[in-house]
């Protein structure tokens, strides 16, 4: 079963292996740990029988009508 956060608050770093594949050089999770951390608005999924985060998003928004998705991410074998 897939869980969602709307908060990082109980993530840990060892949960967030595997992100950014193909980037010259991905960010640690420690840095994305901390990216979640500081981003305003965060949906982080989390597969629940593993206790691994496999997805995230990240928003920014006006809270009106307008928001802009920086970061949107899914483990390759969560894809599709």
């Amino acid at each position: 079963m897939i869980k969602y956060l709307e908060s990082p608050k109980s993530l840990r770093r060892e949960q967030l292996e595997g992100f950014l594949v193909g980037w010259p050089t991905p960010p640690t999770p420690e840095t994305l740990l901390a990216l979640l951390h500081g981003s305003s608005n965060v949906v982080v999924a989390v597969d629940s029988e593993s206790d691994r985060a496999i997805g995230f998003v990240t928003a920014t928004s006006d809270g009106v009508i307008s928001a802009c998705i920086p970061l949107l991410e899914v483990l390759p074998s969560y894809q599709g």
